[in-house]
């Protein structure tokens, strides 16, 4: 049997199968690539296969990943609207609204509307998430503000009534006030909780949840057909074809045994010794670059994750302390196997850490093979807990952290931050319970689950938002761009709880103060730093301390602008830290004017207007001998999206 004949063959079975393949349907996949939305799949689908689901999503097919997605809700023409998609997961579909985001961007009261969902249908029905129940009134109807309720009175002709947060908490479900029954009702996608202004907390992006019909519920599940509807718009459960299966059965072993008979004749014909070849292949103990441990051996490093081993917990596994049979010390994560995530921060965390090596990001020393059942990642153990536990009191040896203790942490945090992105790397969680401390209180910064390379030739990559509330990038969240720069603000607020100690997120302050980054910013307007400081850090007794306080306030205060292109950059960051730390900071930074000057009508959020401080205030003395160069702007626009429903990593990781 020569080769020829048998390339013949195997072009022949070729050609049968695609014949059979294209003479009818072979059904659905289970899941479509979609881009930066990664893997979809039913209720959605593709506009390559709009029957394999209930809502197709276009832009899937581009080559480009971060290029758009986009979905049309409505069928009616005169409601056509093309939506961009910033995220999918399970049932729930997120998207942004540009007309809104723009209602709401100059204050517009066309942002009053409702947000039209598909109709019900025999396959599903459709409902906004995260909304908020709003009643418009003409003012020649005189309607009395019910108790209880928020009056919006700036729109012309008539006034906009809600309950608000405290109300609407205590008398959830309860009927609408009587006044009201002669006004709109229309419902709002938010963000936020109510406030005096609705401008404050109404969002463009809507979360749109897709909940299955219970024929559809039974056709998937116990049918295995998929939900259709026929010419009729009836519900049909389509299934798939018997017959094609078996044809295709058919070719395929064809096939298979004619590249065996290929592989027989390839095997058995006489070759020349090929001293080039490699002899021996990647070890079967190795996994991109880092050593695979057997869950056997880590289930004994960790006397069988016992419970009094967790070192703390996070959005996606929980850390636990072990030691190696070699004797090494080691932190292991363990991926929670409900997370559908779970497989792509695996993968995410050991691409990122095998393309680095610094003193000041944590080890990774290893993983479980990613065939397995139990995801593990296994780092070096970091015995001192982390900065966040220091500055709280939660370790288990809690300790006073001195301000020389914290402007190192500083220091090294900036500096791992910025070989991060000299390496093309966001972390995307800076956080103080991701900065671990040595028994030196070195610091090793961790947890790059969420971390995305950056390339460095774009101005920013286009992706749901991620990270941990109080600390993340506003512009990220709200106009789709995660740049190097949300990290700089993270790295802001680090640099308020380094020298407040207080949390980023507090329930117990003023609603308004909860979020540390929008008290910090009001302290510094109001001249009022001492009152945001730790008295314990010799504020008022120690004029180098202060001084150097006041400078890194106003650090904190330029990498907590809102608009990106007025924050400096990481390596900016860094070596103002170090012209503080070695006291030389005097005359090379801008103050707070400067920024605020700066910044008019340059983001695609409002920056809020800041009142100037007193001229004659100490802290305003000081800041104004400081100039800081402002980082700068992109050169090239790229479209930017994302979704303001973040995967938030959710609590602390004690170690990793």
């Amino acid at each position: 049997m020569s080769l020829l004949f048998i390339f013949k063959s195997l072009i022949l079975i070729f050609s049968q199968i695609l014949l059979l393949v294209s003479a009818q349907d072979v059904g659905c996949s289970t899941s479509f690539d979609c881009g930066y939305l990664g893997q979809i799949t039913f209720p959605f689908t593709v506009t390559q296969h709009p029957n394999c689901g209930i809502l197709a999503i276009s832009g899937c097919d581009l080559k480009d990943p971060t290029a758009p997605k986009s979905i049309q809700l409505s069928k009616t023409p005169s409601e056509e609207q093309s939506l961009i998609v910033t995220y999918v997961e399970g049932n729930t579909i997120t998207v942004a609204d540009e007309a809104q985001r723009h209602n709401l961007k100059f204050k517009s009261c066309q942002a009053f509307h409702n947000f039209t969902v598909p109709p019900t249908s025999p396959l599903a029905s459709f409902f906004v998430k995260n909304n908020k129940t709003m009643f418009k009134c003409n003012q020649s109807l005189n309607v009395p503000s019910p108790k209880l309720f928020n009056n919006y009175t700036n729109c012309s002709g008539y006034n906009i009534f809600y309950e608000n947060h405290e109300n609407a908490v205590k008398h959830r479900g309860s009927k609408e006030p009587s006044s009201l029954a002669q006004c709109t009702v229309f419902q709002v996608a938010i963000g936020d909780i109510a406030t005096d202004d609705p401008f404050d907390f109404l969002s463009p992006s809507i979360i749109i949840e897709v909940q299955l019909s219970d024929d559809c519920n039974k056709c998937r599940r116990h049918q295995g057909g998929r939900c259709q509807l026929d010419s009729h718009r009836k519900f049909h459960c389509a299934q798939e074809d018997k017959g094609l299966a078996w044809k295709l059965g058919l070719g395929i072993g064809l096939l298979g045994i004619t590249i065996t008979g290929l592989l027989i004749v390839w095997r058995c014909k006489p070759r020349v010794p090929d001293f080039h070849s490699n002899k021996f292949p990647e070890s079967a103990s190795v996994y991109h670059g880092v050593p695979v441990f057997s869950f056997k051996d880590l289930e004994v490093a960790t006397k069988k994750f016992d419970s009094s081993r967790k070192l703390g917990e996070g959005g996606f596994g929980t850390v636990y302390y072990g030691k190696l049979k070699d004797g090494r010390e080691v932190a292991v994560k363990r991926l929670y196997q409900h997370n559908f995530k779970r497989v792509e921060q695996f993968m995410n965390e050991i691409q990122i850490l095998t393309r680095l090596r610094h003193r000041n990001l944590v080890s990774l020393y290893g993983c479980t093979s990613h065939h397995g059942h139990e995801l593990l990642l296994v780092y070096e153990y970091i015995s001192n807990g982390t900065v966040a536990s220091h500055l709280y009191c939660e370790s288990t040896n809690p300790g006073y952290l001195p301000w020389h203790i914290r402007m190192k942490v500083a220091l090294e945090t900036a500096t791992a931050l910025a070989y991060l992105h000299a390496s093309e790397i966001i972390h995307r969680d800076v956080k103080t319970n991701n900065i671990l401390l040595d028994n030196t209180f070195c610091i090793k910064v961790a947890d790059f689950g969420l971390s995305k390379l950056f390339p460095d030739d774009v101005t920013h990559v286009s992706t749901a938002p991620q990270g941990t509330p109080g600390y993340m990038d506003p512009e990220y969240h709200q106009c789709y761009r995660l740049t190097s720069k949300s990290d700089v603000y993270s790295f802001g607020v680090v640099l308020v709880e380094l020298i407040s100690s207080m949390p980023a997120v507090d329930m117990s302050r003023d609603k308004d103060e909860i979020n540390l980054a929008n008290l910090a910013i009001r302290k510094i307007q109001k001249s009022a730093i001492s009152e945001l400081v730790d008295p314990s850090l010799g504020f008022d007794s120690d004029s180098d301390v202060k001084r150097k306080i006041v400078s890194i306030a106003e650090l904190a205060f330029q990498c907590l602008q809102r608009d990106k292109e007025l924050r400096p950059s990481m390596d900016e960051v860094l070596e103002v830290l170090r012209r503080i730390d070695s006291g030389s900071e005097r005359g090379e930074f801008g103050h707070v004017e400067e920024v605020i000057a700066r910044g008019a009508g340059m983001s695609c959020i409002d920056v809020h207007p800041l009142s100037p401080l007193s001229p004659d205030h100490v802290e305003v003395k000081l800041l104004k001998n400081n100039k800081l160069t402002p980082s700068p702007k992109s050169m090239t626009d790229k479209w930017d999206s994302e979704s303001t429903t973040p995967n938030i990593s959710g609590q602390s990781e004690s170690n990793i």
